[in-house]
């Protein structure tokens, strides 16, 4: 059994994760999922909850997507691999490779009421 890892926030999970996640079952039996438990900040305003069942909601199949988390409080994330032995680049077209989580936030606060500047705080409008 093949199986891929793919590592990220996704906060919030979108259609770039989603797509690379099946270009990842295209050549895997499995994807294990590792999601960074981040703090809750406007940068990262999920759970790890409301991102599994993100996530959960675009493959049920708990078989072959297993979604796991792991401690990253700082964000401060650097992922290393020891030599190109069996590692892949998941590339996806343009208009994949442009959707933006931020972009995605920043929505998400304007429908809220609230602006998003990822260099302060949270601010009502």
């Amino acid at each position: 059994m093949k199986t891929g890892l793919f590592v990220g926030r996704f906060q919030p999970f979108h259609d770039g994760h989603r797509k690379c996640i099946e270009k990842i079952l295209e050549t895997c039996d499995k994807c294990i999922v590792q999601m960074r438990e981040t703090e809750k900040t406007e940068k990262n305003p999920f759970d790890f909850e409301k991102r599994k069942a993100m996530i959960r909601a675009a493959f049920p199949d708990e078989n072959q997507v297993e979604i796991t988390a792991f401690l990253d409080s700082g964000a401060e994330l650097a992922v290393f691999i020891g030599r190109d032995v069996g590692y892949e680049l998941i590339q996806l077209d343009e208009k994949t490779e442009n959707i933006s989580a931020t972009d995605i936030r920043k929505k998400l606060y304007d429908n809220a009421g609230k602006t998003y500047d990822k260099d302060a705080h949270l601010k009502v409008k």
